[in-house]
């Protein structure tokens, strides 16, 4: 049955940067939270708990850590991505190589002399 205390009727807003934004995302979809707000909520809770005084994240089992687990996330995604255009300039100057290598040139005594 709907428990009329349990309900949320506050509201608490706080402005966060677009990469903020995007760790957020990132962290509720790699910990299966429904939300944001859930995860803020949950965070929060814990916080004011404080360690050692039980409980947990209702969404998921918040660690520390998840915030930076997702900008280790992005960071493994950039260095893919540079792994990836290092190996198409690598390709790229390879190329460019072969087109400028010179045709081979007979010895400098030329083929008459011995």
């Amino acid at each position: 049955m709907y428990n009329k205390e349990s309900r949320r009727t506050k509201i608490v807003t706080f402005r966060v940067s677009q990469e903020e934004y995007h760790n957020l995302e990132t962290a509720c979809t790699a910990h299966h939270v429904r939300s944001i707000s859930d995860l803020a909520r949950d965070a929060v809770q814990q916080w004011i708990r404080g360690p050692g005084n039980g409980g947990g994240l209702s969404s998921a089992t918040f660690r520390p850590s998840v915030l930076i687990e997702a900008e280790l996330g992005q960071v493994e995604n950039r260095i893919q991505v540079l792994v990836q255009e290092l190996e198409r300039l690598q390709h790229l100057v390879q190329r460019e190589r072969n087109w400028t290598v010179p045709k081979s040139r007979p010895a400098l005594g030329g083929p008459d002399r011995p």
